[in-house]
C-alpha cells in the first residue's frame, strides 16, 4: 500500500538555521539512491540551487526563522510499482500539492526493498511569503487522498480506507 509520512523541517540552533533543510535536499538527492540523479526534478525551483533559491524567498519575506522546510516520503509496497510510476507519482503529486506557491524538489530512491519517493518544500510561500501550515486533519483529507488517486491510476494498491477521506467500514484491526 502506497502511504505518505510527513516530516517537519526545523531551525538548527547556534549555526546556519536552515542547515537541516540543506540536509534534507542533499540527502533526497543521494545519487547513490537516485541513480545517478536521473529520478531527481523540480518544482518551481532547479534541484542543484533549490537551497539557495529557498534561501532567497525566506530573505525576501523575512522569514528565516522558525520552521524552515517539510519532506513527506511516499512509500509503495514492496515490489510494487516501477521506478518510472514512482517517479511520475511524486512529480504528479508535487506539482499538485505545491501548486505554483511552494519550491521543491522530488526525488525517487531505489535503494531498498520497496520503491519511495521525497519531497522536500520550502516553508515559505514564494507567492504570499506566508509559512505552510500543517492542521490536524490535512493528511487524512488531502495529503493522503492524492496519493491514493494518483497509486489508483497506475494500478497501485492504497492505503486502507480507514485514514483515507471516505472511509469505507474498517475496524483497526483489519487495517
Amino acid at each position: 500500500m502506497a502511504i505518505t509520512k510527513i516530516l517537519n523541517i526545523m531551525e538548527s540552533e547556534g549555526r546556519n538555521p536552515a542547515s537541516h533543510l540543506k540536509n534534507a535536499l542533499e540527502y533526497i538527492q543521494n545519487p547513490n539512491k537516485t541513480e545517478e540523479c536521473v529520478l531527481v526534478g523540480g518544482i518551481n525551483c532547479l534541484p542543484d540551487f533549490a537551497y539557495e533559491q529557498m534561501i532567497g524567498t525566506k530573505e525576501m519575506f523575512g522569514q528565516t526563522g522558525g520552521r524552515q522546510g517539510y519532506h513527506f516520503i511516499i512509500s509503495l509496497k514492496p515490489g510494487e510499482g516501477t521506478r518510472e510510476q514512482m517517479y511520475e507519482i511524486t512529480r504528479q503529486f508535487a506539482e499538485e500539492f505545491l501548486g505554483g506557491e511552494y519550491e521543491g524538489v522530488f526525488s525517487v530512491h531505489t535503494d531498498k526493498d520497496h520503491l519511495h519517493g521525497h519531497l522536500v518544500f520550502n516553508s515559505v510561500n514564494m507567492v504570499t511569503g506566508r509559512k505552510y501550515s500543517y492542521k490536524k486533519g490535512d493528511w487524512k483529507n488531502v495529503i493522503q487522498p492524492i496519493t491514493n488517486r494518483l497509486c489508483e491510476e497506475y494500478g497501485l494498491s492504497i492505503v486502507a480506507a480507514e485514514y483515507s477521506k471516505d472511509p469505507v467500514n474498517m475496524n483497526r484491526k483489519q487495517w
